[in-house]
C-alpha cells in the first residue's frame, strides 16, 4: 500500500523539477523595445474612402489612418504646412479644398516618457470640384491676423475661347479693405489687353474689372488662370465672403456672353 506522504512527497519533487532555473525560460516580448528583433518604428498608413492618388470631386475629404502596433499618438499636415498636435484620433475632415492637388502627411509616435517618432507616410490625392466655365476665389478659405495684408486670387476656371471678362465682387466693408485690384496674368497670355477697367468701393463693399483682349493671331484664350489679384487689408474681427454678383460675364470674339456654370465665393475669417 502506497502511504499519503508518500504521495505528497512525489507531487512536491514533480513541482520542484518541473520549476527548475536550469530550464531555459523565453523572456516576455516587449514591442517597445528596440533591441526586440521584431520592433517597428511607430508608423499610420492611410485607409477608407480616400484611395492613393485619386481625383475627388467635393471640396472636403474625411482621411483615416490605422497605426501599427507601437502607434499611440498621430500628427498630420496638408501640402507641407505645418504639422497639427499629437491626436488620439485615426481620423480628420479636410474642409474648403480648392482645385488641385494635395499631400498629406501622416506620422506616430510611441505612449512612452520620450515618444519615439516614426518616419511620416505621404498619401497623394487631388480635387476637381468646379466645371467650367467658371468664376472662382482662391483661396476657398483664408484666416488672417487684424491689420494683416494679404491677396486673394479671382480664377477663370475651364474656359473656351474666352475674349473678355467683367468681374463685379462683394465683400463686408467694416471687416476688409480692398486696397488695389491687379490685372492677371491669364487674359494677357500672347496677347495684349485693349480695355482694361477697375473699381474699388470699400464704402459700400465692392469691387469690379473688366478685361478685354486683343491678338490678331490669337483673340481667345482657354483653360484656367488667374483673371485678377486683390490686394486686402483686414480690418476688425469677423467673418466675410468675397461673392460675385449678377453682373459677372465672360465674352467669346463676337462679344456673345459665354454662360457661366459656377462661381465659388471665398470666406476669410479676420482675428
Amino acid at each position: 500500500m502506497i502511504k499519503l506522504n508518500h504521495i505528497v512527497f512525489i507531487t512536491i519533487a514533480s513541482i520542484f523539477f518541473a520549476c527548475s532555473p536550469n530550464d531555459d525560460l523565453l523572456p516576455p516580448t516587449n514591442p517597445f523595445d528596440p533591441d526586440n528583433p521584431d520592433y517597428e518604428l511607430p508608423q499610420a498608413s492611410i485607409t477608407g474612402t480616400v484611395f492613393y492618388g485619386e481625383v475627388i470631386d467635393t471640396t472636403s475629404a474625411t482621411l483615416t489612418w490605422i497605426g501599427n502596433a507601437t502607434a499611440y499618438e498621430y500628427s498630420y499636415r496638408l501640402n507641407e504646412n505645418a504639422w497639427s498636435d499629437w491626436t488620439r484620433d485615426t481620423s480628420v475632415t479636410l474642409r474648403y479644398l480648392d482645385e488641385g492637388n494635395y499631400q498629406f502627411e501622416i506620422k506616430a509616435r510611441t505612449n512612452q516618457t520620450v515618444p519615439v517618432e516614426g518616419d511620416a507616410n505621404a498619401f497623394h490625392f487631388s480635387v476637381d470640384a468646379v466645371k467650367g466655365p467658371a468664376m472662382m476665389v482662391c483661396p476657398r478659405y483664408k484666416e488672417v491676423s487684424v491689420g494683416e495684408e494679404f491677396e486673394i486670387e479671382i480664377l477663370a476656371e475651364e474656359v473656351e475661347n474666352v475674349m473678355g471678362a467683367e468681374i463685379e465682387l462683394t465683400f463686408d466693408p467694416s471687416i476688409i479693405q480692398v486696397k488695389d485690384v491687379i490685372y492677371g496674368a491669364f487674359m494677357f497670355d500672347g496677347g495684349d489687353l485693349s480695355v482694361t477697367f477697375k473699381e474699388i468701393d470699400n464704402e459700400n463693399g465692392k469691387a469690379g474689372v473688366v478685361l478685354v483682349r486683343t491678338s490678331n493671331t490669337s483673340p481667345t484664350v482657354s483653360g484656367t488662370g488667374t483673371l485678377a489679384v486683390l490686394e486686402i487689408k483686414g480690418l476688425t474681427s469677423g467673418i466675410t465672403q468675397i461673392g460675385f454678383t449678377d453682373n459677372c460675364t465672360f465674352r467669346d470674339e463676337n462679344n456673345n456672353v459665354v454662360e457661366i456654370e459656377e462661381k465659388t465665393v471665398g470666406i476669410l475669417k479676420i482675428e
